[in-house]
């Protein structure tokens, strides 16, 4: 059932592609399989990491690029050859249409490596939350974009904060100055939560890794984490947004296009 009709609105889209996911049982998990873990924090392991903090991206299909990775792709080999190639933690996209993501992808990762998982996907309800914590994650994603138009069942603050009382961290992710102004009242003083910036504007699908830059350089970060997301693809763009102020990089498609991913995240996670 589509609820949202902007037919110019690629988030719009989005949202509606999850609510099909819930009401088709994309994110119903055999309860036999459910397993308990302790959380590993992310926001730890960007702060104490060495090098680059790169999070590794397993993302089998990209809207605006199309197939990036062949079926026969084992998801978890990919998550172990990112993490011992320098990755500090894993993001899986779990949205089965616009991404040929699936829960079971991050259920198979989180056996195989020991370190975060963020679960990659438009939350619109409590339920993507709630599975999330079963299958292995350690870490979601809120935009807030989606509740600023209120396109999920509830608001951002419930959301953090169920989140947060069954062990999760998150990711905020926004786009705009505005955005990222408002999500700082959010994330202040949190030991939980980290601020994204999306390089892309998911109404239009336009890419500007400027965004990030023209944000920091605007707005005063204070000692919140922020990642910049989206269109990193080699280390002079990763050394100039470290200068500006960006703490950790989400990296997907850049390494699925490479045809060594090992290497290329080595070479991101030098880029000092």
């Amino acid at each position: 059932m589509v609820r949202f009709r902007d037919p110019d609105s690629f988030l719009h889209r989005l949202v509606d592609n999850s609510y099909r996911a819930l009401d088709d049982g994309a994110y119903d998990f055999n309860t036999s399989d459910i397993r308990s873990h302790d959380i590993l924090d992310l926001k730890k392991r960007v702060v104490s990491c060495p090098y680059v903090p790169i999070i590794g991206e397993i993302k089998y299909r990209s809207p605006s690029q199309g197939i990036l990775l062949d079926k026969k792709f084992n998801p978890s080999d990919i998550a172990e050859t990112m993490i011992n190639s320098g990755a500090i933690a894993i993001s899986v996209l779990t949205q089965p249409y616009e991404f040929h993501g699936s829960i079971c992808h991050l259920s198979s990762i989180r056996n195989k490596i020991n370190a975060p998982i963020l679960m990659k996907d438009i939350v619109v309800s409590d339920v993507q939350i709630s599975i999330a914590r079963k299958i292995g994650a350690d870490s979601i994603l809120l935009i807030k974009s989606v509740f600023d138009n209120n396109l999920a069942e509830g608001d951002i603050e419930q959301y953090l904060d169920y989140a947060n009382r069954i062990g999760l961290k998150a990711i905020v992710e926004v786009h705009t100055e505005i955005e990222f102004a408002e999500s700082l009242k959010l994330v202040e003083g949190s030991s939980n939560n980290i601020l994204g910036i999306n390089n892309r504007n998911l109404d239009t699908l336009e890419l500007d890794t400027s965004v990030t830059a023209e944000i920091l350089k605007k707005q005063h970060k204070g000692k919140n984490v922020v990642i910049s997301e989206s269109g990193i693809s080699d280390s002079q763009t990763i050394r100039e947004l470290r200068k500006i102020g960006a703490d950790g990089f989400l990296v997907g498609t850049s390494l699925a296009r490479s045809s060594d991913i090992g290497h290329k995240m080595e070479e991101l996670a030098q880029a000092i």
